[in-house]
């Protein structure tokens, strides 16, 4: 199932961007990484909504019980919340699509994607972890034919890219960074502004390049022979 997220009204980069800042600002006490992504990365001179990609703070605080029980707590999520309850934040209505071809309105506020709504934008807030921030970051940048192209075209380098993870013959590589991502795949970095179909280039496969497929023995992670 997926969300149909964006479809806010233009709005010049600049406007956009000051709003984009600003809930920036607002998350990033809750946030180990926090980074605008999407259009407005992209630098499109007019905008449709927010992308923000966020890696969340978490720990623990004492619990309401007699002896104060650690407990964990999402600093992002708890941020998120009390910008709603102080309506900051809104939640957003978005059209969700399932797997049986039905669809369905309704809120996302789920772990790794919310819809919102900040300064009269729509906002989509993705989380992700450290090892594959270079990776989601990448994919939230956009823009989505570049994307569709991107991980259609890295299966003949015997590469995929499955649950915001790249995978070489379906072992995960992680990708703490952007540069990462593109290594990963054997794509010459673009900066974001440069990002389309027709300047999509991998490198050319090499004896020592990452697109060299391992052998049986690396692939099903058995031990060298003695």
């Amino acid at each position: 199932m997926g969300a149909a997220v964006s479809g806010g009204e233009a709005i010049p980069w600049a406007d956009a961007n000051q709003v984009a800042i600003a809930l920036v600002n607002l998350l990033d006490p809750g946030c180990d990484r926090i980074e605008i992504a999407g259009s407005l990365r992209r630098r499109k001179p007019e905008v449709h909504d927010i992308e923000i990609v966020a890696i969340p703070k978490v720990g623990t605080i004492s619990g309401a019980d007699l002896w104060g029980t650690e407990e964990p707590i999402n600093w992002l999520d708890d941020r998120v919340g009390s910008a709603i309850d102080a309506r900051l934040l809104m939640p957003r209505a978005v059209t969700e699509h399932r797997s049986d071809g039905t669809t369905r309105v309704g809120t996302r506020m789920g772990s790794a994607y919310k819809a919102l709504e900040y300064g009269g934008m729509p906002v989509d807030l993705f989380t992700t972890d450290a090892d594959r921030w270079g990776c989601i970051f990448a994919l939230r940048t956009g823009p989505g034919d570049w994307n569709t192209r991107l991980v259609t075209d890295c299966k003949r380098y015997f590469r995929s890219v499955a649950g915001g993870r790249v995978l070489h013959f379906g072992k995960p590589v992680p990708t703490p960074e952007e540069e990462d991502f593109f290594r990963a795949l054997g794509v010459a970095w673009l900066d974001p502004w440069d990002r389309h179909v027709d300047s999509l280039r991998f490198e050319r496969p090499s004896s020592g390049g990452l697109v060299t497929p391992p052998s049986l023995r690396e692939t099903f992670g058995l031990d060298d022979p003695a």
